[in-house]
């Protein structure tokens, strides 16, 4: 009775072969990142940036991208398109829907957030190491007026 209700519970059987999943899965998630690179590509290339990684870009990056509905919506799609590919991919390791459609999508916007953290972290790095310092002073000095004592 007990694999009779585990059978009923899954919708999916299983696969003969996972490479055209994997395949098929890997092609759009290039697809999303290509779509947002191309993006960002045609905005970056008219600016008269110093070097490749550097403090300008994240600035750059943070004012004409994130700020504006064409580049918002470009990485909210660029996101949506890269969880329906990691949903493609999985499809013949996991076997029942709800961690398809909900598990695997939270699992790679979340794999995408943690990249996108790193990523920062190592262009700051990386501006630290070439020119000595972030180029910005990012001390915060935090003194309380004092009231003049009577």
């Amino acid at each position: 009775m007990r694999s009779d209700l585990i059978r009923s519970r899954r919708i999916f059987g299983p696969l003969r072969s996972s490479y055209p999943w994997v395949a098929s899965g890997l092609s759009i998630q290039v697809l999303s990142v290509a779509m947002v690179a191309a993006v960002m590509w045609r905005s970056i290339r008219n600016q008269s940036l110093g070097g490749h990684i550097t403090a300008e870009m994240i600035k750059f990056a943070w004012h004409s991208e994130l700020h504006t509905r064409v580049g918002l919506g470009v990485l909210i799609a660029g996101s949506a398109i890269y969880a329906a590919g990691s949903v493609v991919m999985a499809r013949p390791y996991i076997s029942r829907p709800v961690a398809l459609f909900v598990a695997v999508p939270i699992a790679a916007i979340a794999g995408l957030l943690v990249l996108g953290v790193l990523a920062l972290v190592l262009t700051v790095l990386f501006a630290v190491l070439e020119n000595g310092d972030f180029g910005a002073d990012l001390s915060v000095r935090w003194r309380r007026k004092r009231r003049p004592s009577i």
